[in-house]
């Protein structure tokens, strides 16, 4: 009696499930893709619109505050160069918190000191509103360079804070929750749907030399008086 050939995990039909979907994921498209920037651009589209789609629905269905400007241009960011320092989750997440650490401390100190600013509006533009602003651009800056957290988008969010947009616990429950929520789609879609090595916290610098585009680097392309210097230089080596 003749024994059934064993089967190896290649042959499986989840090992080619997997592996037919693979071809369509940002990783592979990009080492195997000449038109790169293409690429991108459509990854960039698809997982920013699902992404912040997501977060606004829950938005809609909970009554939270969990959309604010900054979220946008840190959306971008994570997916239009998610391999680089600025989209890790940890300068998202510290970025944004010492940015609304920054704001409503610089908030609080001009309401201690002008305690007429408390009833001003936010769009109310005085002397009190002026130190504010200052305060927490200064703070979130040096902040974000000193931790190394280093995330643009979150100056916005300082901003925001100390002009006394977010005037409750709930307001700032709710900015602290949509930048969890978008660092966790981030690392769903850059490491499913990307196949990419995304960092799970922490920026790594290793990868940057493969993916440059993908990490906030230019890639290098010869122009054409290089490339005739490289001719020249080989036939002259011959």
């Amino acid at each position: 009696m003749k024994k059934k050939p064993v089967r190896g995990p290649q042959q499986t039909f989840f090992y080619r499930l997997v592996a037919f979907f693979s071809k369509f994921q940002l990783s592979y498209l990009y080492r195997r893709h000449r038109h790169r920037d293409l690429i991108t651009i459509l990854y960039l589209f698809f997982s920013g619109m699902v992404a912040l789609g997501t977060i606004t629905l829950m938005a809609f269905l909970t009554n939270l505050m969990l959309l604010f400007p900054p979220l946008g241009p840190s959306a971008f960011i994570l997916f239009y160069t998610p391999l680089s320092e600025a989209a890790s989750p940890r300068n998202l997440i510290l970025s944004h918190t010492v940015a609304l650490l920054s704001g409503l401390g610089a908030l609080t100190l001009s309401q201690t000191l002008f305690p007429a600013f408390i009833e001003t509006a936010p769009t109310a533009m005085n002397w009190p509103h002026l130190l504010a602003i200052v305060l927490a651009m200064g703070t979130v800056s040096l902040g974000m360079v000193l931790i190394r957290c280093v995330h643009p988008p979150a100056a916005a969010t300082a901003l925001i804070a100390a002009m006394g947009y977010l005037d409750s616990l709930i307001q700032i429950g709710g900015v602290l929750l949509a930048v969890l929520l978008l660092a966790m789609e981030a690392c769903l879609f850059n490491r499913l749907l990307g196949g990419l090595p995304y960092p799970v916290w922490r920026f790594d610098p290793k990868i940057e030399k493969t993916f440059r585009s993908l990490a906030g680097h230019p890639a290098f392309t010869e122009t054409r008086w290089q490339k005739l210097a490289q001719k020249t230089f080989h036939r002259r080596q011959a």
